[in-house]
């Protein structure tokens, strides 16, 4: 459940505590090691791949286990990215930083992947690692030479034995299946043309169902198979032999629920689902930017956009279609910290003596935590959000 990086924390500045920790540089091997859980298999690059640009260093202070409730933050006053222990929410823990890299992820409560690009340019050479917060080592799961837009997009199965990536270049823009029997490619199309970004309705998205039996791409970008067919900005696949599960002709902002095997997206019509009983319409007229599952799969938080063009953050009960209003003031980039918290980015107020250049108003600089069970707003030390652990229920 993989899009644009979101903003999102955890702890309140009443709360965040900060430690000393013993570093350690990172340790690249070829072949990664990790397994999600006994006996799975994981995911092996190409024989003979050497990235061209290297992991970052990793510093530990205390090691997560199995069953801890983390998020992957940047906290007021550093840019390290920090896994953050917030199961007891009155005293979170750091346990870990790494100096650089960006699209962070949990493989599982001790290992973490993220991208690095040898420069912010398109193009850039880049490469894919996972880090084993136990040992402290790093290994290399694969590399690009030519990384074109869209090449961040990657996402692992709940059980941890298949990556899905895209692979962008001047030629193609590629969907791939990776495991342990090969790499599969699940979809080839035109490359990525050249044109402006529409914040608010273009998206990238490829990830698992929570039962790990489909994974999708949405996608609105390239709309060209390199043909002149068209391309289904949303389809699903089955995971065991790539067969195509689902597909349409429109959809965006496309996020799996934390349970069972639905992908909610959005449409003229409102927000939609995809599930063993066919397509339903969950909540019309509702137009979500960046939707994102609670852990319990029961809810998706979000932001919509008010008349003054700024976001403000919303919770959508999947089984009732209710929609659950946070506050009333500009936030952005709502996401779940755990099944109850939620946490945005406060925006800049847009008016029309000050409108906000291409619809994307400023951030404000300060961040905060919704408390769904008491409908409390907390301001919040962490400054940006990349990920939270558990993804789905029944993962630990």
């Amino acid at each position: 459940m993989v899009a644009l990086t979101v903003l999102v924390a955890c702890g309140s500045s009443s709360n965040g505590s900060s430690h000393s920790t013993s570093s350690s540089s990172p340790t690249a091997s070829a072949s990664p090691t990790a397994e999600a859980t006994a006996g799975a298999a994981f995911p092996s690059p190409s024989p003979g791949v050497v990235a061209s640009v290297a992991a970052v260093k990793l510093s530990c202070a205390s090691t997560p286990k199995a069953g801890e409730k983390l998020a992957l933050v940047t906290l007021r006053g550093s840019a390290n990215v920090v896994v953050r222990d917030i199961t007891d929410l009155a005293h979170p823990v750091s346990r870990c930083s790494f100096q650089g890299g960006s699209y962070f992820r949990f493989f599982n409560a001790t290992h973490v992947s993220y991208v690095v690009t040898a420069s912010g340019d398109l193009g850039a050479a880049g490469a894919l690692y996972l880090a084993d917060l136990t040992t402290r080592t790093t290994s290399l799961v694969r590399a690009w030479s030519y990384g074109g837009f869209g090449s961040w997009g990657y996402a692992w199965s709940p059980d941890g034995r298949y990556l899905t990536y895209i692979s962008s270049d001047a030629s193609s823009y590629q969907w791939h299946l990776l495991s342990a029997a090969g790499d599969r490619l699940l979809l080839k199309i035109g490359p990525v043309p050249g044109r402006g970004i529409d914040n608010n309705g273009d998206d990238q998205m490829v990830g698992f169902s929570a039962d790990g039996k489909f994974v999708a791409i949405e996608q609105t970008f390239v709309r060209d198979d390199g043909s002149g067919g068209a391309v289904a900005p949303v389809q699903v696949n089955r995971v065991p032999d790539g067969s195509v599960a689902y597909s349409r002709t429109d959809g965006t902002m496309a996020a799996w629920a934390g349970a069972g095997a639905i992908l909610y997206f959005r449409t003229t019509a409102g927000v939609q689902a995809w599930g063993s009983g066919g397509v339903r319409t969950v909540s019309a007229g509702t137009s979500w930017v960046h939707p994102y599952p609670s852990p319990d799969g029961s809810r998706m938080a979000f932001s919509v956009v008010n008349a003054q063009t700024n976001h403000v953050g919303e919770v959508l009960d999947l089984t009732t279609g209710k929609l659950h209003s946070l506050s009333a003031n500009p936030r952005v980039g709502a996401a779940f910290l755990n099944a109850s918290l939620v946490w945005y980015a406060g925006e800049s107020i847009c008016t029309t003596s000050t409108p906000c250049a291409f619809g994307v108003p400023p951030l404000s600089g300060q961040t905060y935590i919704y408390d769904l069970g008491s409908d409390v707003e907390t301001n919040s030390i962490d400054t940006s959000f990349f990920d939270s652990w558990p993804h789905v229920v029944g993962q630990t």
